[in-house]
């Protein structure tokens, strides 16, 4: 990060010498905490708070859910208020640390906006069959029963199998080969499909699958998954627009930062978060007072763990706060 000229000046006058060196080291040793900012326009609200198409969601499954399902589930929520789903995340959610937390999410219907919120989550645990292609180096038996497209499946099976060769290219960015998983990439045949039906589980139909000059073989499983289910419960908000604008402000901003009450060092964090250049304040670790201090009044602290205990890069997103004179909306990033 480059040291802004501002900050440093702020920072030696109050005499931090530990805070300023850890905000202002040199290039490439302020790499494990980097918060970023940007100021969040929030005069009209849109996406991705208010949700013009409920169906757009996509499931958390490799298969999606059809339009039809998805629809019938919006329709139970507005006729009863209420509606219990698995693996359908229609209250959005950001990443935070190693979970996700929900976001403020409004839906309209006829002209009257509501908030649908979570009114219980659970996981589950479900026993299911999965699909998955195992690309193979050796040619198959003379024998073996071989499918080549077109594949004479049914729209379902289609779909299952379009999302297994998916799995296999996941990652694959064409220049450095294929990746490599330690597990086996199957397709969950989730709620919305009727593996009953399927020709694909339990004992596929063909053993192997040729498709542009590689083959691969069929596996169908039986395993035990855990999946979230969500209750979703709706609150009207407002029947007009400017009034629905009013009150989701209300619910989208965390915090209100602007009466002051941070020290002179952990506002200089913000404020370089918030600059226009770099736009974004990185410390190595440990993180000093200043950030601590920032990262409290953002509400991020008290569920940022101690950097050792990350084995990979970690989030806190979408923390929207009243700061100076705007809205800003603030992330955390953790490179261990």
């Amino acid at each position: 990060m480059a040291c802004s000229r501002r900050r440093a000046l702020r920072l030696l006058g109050a005499a931090a010498a530990t805070a300023a060196t850890a905000g202002c080291l040199g290039s490439g040793s302020l790499d494990a905490y980097a918060l970023i900012a940007d100021e969040l326009d929030l005069s009209s609200i849109g996406r991705p708070y208010l949700r013009p198409d409920p169906t757009a969601v996509d499931a958390v499954t490799r298969v999606d859910f059809s339009t039809e399902r998805k629809a019938s589930l919006v329709s139970e929520l507005f006729e009863t208020g209420r509606v219990t789903v698995e693996q359908w995340p229609l209250v959005g959610r950001d990443r935070w640390g190693t979970e996700t937390r929900p976001r403020p999410t409004f839906l309209e219907r006829e002209g009257t906006f509501y908030e649908v919120r979570i009114a219980e989550e659970r996981r589950l645990e479900r026993e299911r069959w999965h699909f998955a292609l195992d690309r193979v180096d050796e040619t198959p038996p003379d024998d073996a029963a071989v499918a080549r497209p077109p594949f004479d499946l049914s729209d379902q099976d289609e779909r299952v199998l379009d999302a297994a060769f998916d799995a296999v290219y996941a990652g694959h960015d064409g220049f450095l080969g294929d990746p490599e998983f330690d597990d086996l990439q199957t397709v969950e045949f989730h709620g919305g499909l009727d593996a009953a039906t399927s020709d694909l589980v339990p004992s596929p139909s063909f053993e192997f699958v040729e498709y542009e000059e590689e083959y691969f073989r069929a596996v169908a499983e039986r395993r035990t998954v855990r999946v979230p289910e969500w209750t979703y419960v709706l609150d009207e908000v407002a029947d007009t627009r400017s009034q629905f604008e009013e009150r989701a402000r209300d619910r989208i901003v965390d915090r209100d930062l602007a009466g002051g009450g941070l020290s002179e060092q952990a506002a200089a964090v913000l404020d370089d978060a918030i600059a226009e250049e770099p736009r974004r304040y990185e410390e190595g670790a440990p993180p000093s007072a200043a950030l601590d201090e920032a990262l409290g009044a953002l509400g991020i602290a008290a569920d940022l763990e101690p950097i050792a205990s990350y084995g990979d890069r970690v989030d806190f997103r979408n923390v929207v706060v009243n700061y100076r004179d705007a809205v800003y909306r603030f992330d955390l990033i953790v490179s261990p």
